[in-house]
């Protein structure tokens, strides 16, 4: 397929806070899928946390390297497919890396439905809320009328698994970085206002509430 493939490069690691400095746009050619792959277009890349330590060293992943793709999964559209399994226009989970497309083997793709918003597959239906969902009740089993204190509920997970409690009937309190992280978790993950902590610098994390589908098979 013609044409260039931007992408985001990791020029040299952080050490100390990161910057613009630390990445560089460039531009390569788009690739070509070989048997049993399928040529991606990037719709989403997700942003997460354990984006900063990879670029520190090996975690459950091998560490990053100065001079490659940033490293990331994302949500992306199928262009060309030389797999059975994946058409034209399905829509994947796939680690892309930051870059507008990326060819890769099937297997190593998962296929998803296709849904409005389709970031929700990133969200609540993706990791973050499979991780809220099965640590709280499959793990943490709350009862009606108990308690559940959640950290960092103004984060992608803790947000999640404060509506969750709720919808479980327990007295969910929340603990969030400072006054407005509180705030927003007191009104959109409805959780009870518990202690101010010490706040760090960003914003707080821009999670919607649980569609209502989603709510609806929690009662």
């Amino acid at each position: 397929m013609p044409g260039n493939n931007r992408q985001i490069i990791l020029t040299e690691k952080p050490q100390a806070e990161l910057s613009l400095a630390n990445f560089a746009l460039a531009e390569a050619d788009i690739p070509t899928p070989g048997d049993g792959e399928a040529l991606v277009k990037t719709r989403y890349i997700s942003l997460d946390a354990a984006n900063r330590a990879w670029m520190q060293g090996v975690t459950y992943r091998s560490a990053l390297n100065s001079g490659e793709v940033m490293a990331g999964g994302a949500l992306a559209e199928v262009v060309e497919s030389n797999d059975p399994s994946l058409a034209p226009g399905d829509i994947v989970s796939a680690e892309t890396g930051w870059q507008e497309y990326a060819a890769l083997p099937a297997k190593r793709m998962t296929k998803l439905p296709k849904l409005e918003p389709l970031t929700h597959l990133m969200s609540v239906y993706g990791v973050t809320g499979l991780t809220a969902y099965l640590g709280l009740l499959r793990v943490g089993d709350p009862q009606p009328g108990e308690t559940v204190v959640v950290s960092a509920a103004a984060g992608a997970v803790g947000s999640i698994a404060a509506q969750v409690a709720k919808l479980k009937g327990a007295r969910t309190i929340g603990i969030a970085g400072g006054a407005e992280k509180c705030a927003w978790a007191d009104r959109r993950a409805r959780a009870r206002r518990g202690g101010r902590l010490q706040g760090r610098r960003g914003a707080p994390h821009a999670a919607r509430p649980l569609p209502g589908r989603h709510r609806r098979l929690l009662r």
